[in-house]
């Protein structure tokens, strides 16, 4: 273990980098498949990271660090800090365990949550974790003692009153319901401090979409100040540290492009055991390309959800809703801002706006607010009334945003191609999966103003060039590849009555 001084470099890599040169990789006898520890002693943080070995970018004796693992550390140009060989965690050894069979203990789910939270896997160590979670699931112990665990990590609120939030697994795209939902519930006087990753599998999470109006970065005492205040907030999770292992996990989760559906649960009640929610609705999507597929596997979920939010003392109601296509016309984060005002201000009723009804209706019998059955109607009023919309501008000007913003002032991509039908016919299906790759190709969600607006729905009729959908980006090489996408793969397929034919092989 030596000290040296930290040099803050543009590095922009997967995997947390150290930049050493092979003079300090001698010092310190690193073979080719070392992976470091690097600390600094003041703030008694750490990480693991794998070494690349280099000339002429950086000096000798100097370590080179990433801005974000600098922000970790809490350290700045020239502070020192510990370099070593890390010591392989003793916890991964579990991993291999886990594999061949074995369950873990209460305890070994502390260490594994431990380590991750701490940094001290690097990123091939936590696909593995994901991979062994994605084929061997958990147990409910597990479940629970992971929930727990991964919350007791992270910052831990109490508004010492009844909170509320709705929460959905994701999977199917433009879900944007949460914009609608949580000023709905507000303005009836409710508590429900709302906070939402990024997204992960589809074109635009809540966070995403809300940032389009409003800042989402908060700090935990500014969420304690605004939230009781306004009633309500949409905001980013990371920040706030909740479940310090979410955060880092869902990064890895993203590139292998999976997400196991135990590690998943245990993960979303983590950070509501954090927020100190009591009251939860959980949107469960089902259908073809959604993490549900079949409605026996969504039951099998809902259950387990029911299960684990019971034990550690969450009132929950699971809610399966269709996933077969896209929730409402907009995808994409600027055009489901869009969306989601548009039906506070009364403008648009569709599936979206339904869906919205319906969960918001449910926390509103949670609540108290309205009795079993009307929860939808009293939902339906307080939007109607424009009591729904005046609390979303409250909450938007709480969160730094224009409290007279509307729909119109909305940007979306200049750069835009409307797929027309290729011929007359009823619409078959809208595929989650092709208008999630086509928005992908077009920039979101990373590009906030791409996206596609669907013109049609299942069960239409259209003709020979009426349009199906229009992209949007805001760059025409991204427009040109999100284009090929749409022709490659039809996302809104067209066909006659006969859905397929099936002849005899012998003329009779």
């Amino acid at each position: 273990m030596i000290k040296l001084p930290v040099k803050i470099l543009d590095i922009r890599s997967v995997d947390p980098t150290v930049m050493i040169s092979h003079q300090t990789a001698s010092r310190l006898k690193f073979k080719h498949t070392a992976v470091v520890m690097v600390r600094h002693e003041v703030s008694g943080k750490s990480f693991s990271a794998t070494p690349v070995v280099t000339e002429g970018i950086v000096e000798n004796n100097v370590v080179g660090i990433s801005a974000p693992d600098a922000e970790w550390l809490n350290v700045r140009d020239g502070d020192e800090v510990l370099l070593a060989n890390r010591r392989t965690p003793a916890s991964l050894d579990l991993l291999k365990q886990k594999m061949k069979g074995k369950a873990w203990t209460q305890n070994d789910v502390y260490a594994i949550v431990n380590d991750i939270s701490k940094r001290n896997y690097i990123n091939l160590e936590i696909g593995e974790f994901v991979l062994t979670s994605e084929f061997q699931g958990f147990s409910e112990e597990e479940m629970t003692a992971f929930a727990v665990s991964m919350a007791e990590q992270g910052t831990q609120f109490d508004f010492q009153e009844k909170t509320f939030d709705k929460h959905s697994i994701g999977g199917v795209p433009g879900n944007k319901v949460s914009l609608v939902i949580v000023p709905t519930i507000a303005s009836a006087g409710l508590l429900i401090p709302k906070t939402s990753s990024r997204a992960i599998t589809s074109p635009s999470g809540t966070a995403d979409s809300m940032e389009v109006l409003a800042e989402v970065e908060f700090s935990p005492d500014e969420v304690s100040e605004i939230a009781p205040r306004t009633r309500g907030m949409i905001v980013h999770n990371e920040p706030l540290k909740l479940s310090p292992m979410d955060g880092i996990v869902a990064k890895v989760k993203k590139f292998l492009d999976v997400d196991p559906q135990d590690q998943m649960l245990s993960a979303i009640i983590s950070t509501k055991i954090a927020m100190g929610i009591k009251n939860l609705v959980i949107d469960i999507p089902t259908g073809k390309y959604t993490k549900m597929q079949t409605t026996e596997e969504a039951m099998n979920f809902a259950h387990r959800l029911v299960g684990l939010c019971h034990r550690v003392g969450i009132n929950v109601e699971a809610a399966m809703t269709l996933g077969d296509t896209p929730i409402g016309t907009n995808i994409g984060p600027a055009l489901e801002a869009k969306e989601a005002l548009e039906i506070l201000e009364g403008k648009v009723k569709n599936t979206a706006y339904t869906k919205s009804l319906e969960l918001a209706g449910t926390l509103l019998e949670m609540g108290g607010v309205a009795s079993i059955n009307r929860g939808s109607e009293v939902a339906r009023e307080l939007i109607e009334s424009g009591k729904a919309l005046k609390k979303f501008k409250e909450i938007i000007e709480a969160q730094g945003g224009d409290p007279n913003i509307t729909s119109n002032d909305i940007n979306v991509g200049e750069y835009t191609y409307t797929i027309c039908a290729s011929q007359d016919g009823y619409v078959r299906s809208i595929s989650n999966r092709g208008t999630k790759l086509i928005c992908a190709a077009a920039g979101a969600p990373s590009s906030k103003e791409s996206g596609i607006v669907l013109h049609t729905r299942i069960g239409a009729y259209v003709k020979e060039g009426d349009p199906l959908f229009t992209i949007y980006s805001n760059s025409d090489a991204k427009l040109s590849s999100a284009i090929q996408v749409a022709t490659n793969y039809m996302a809104v397929k067209i066909s006659g009555m006969i859905i397929n034919r099936v002849k005899s092989e012998k003329k009779i």
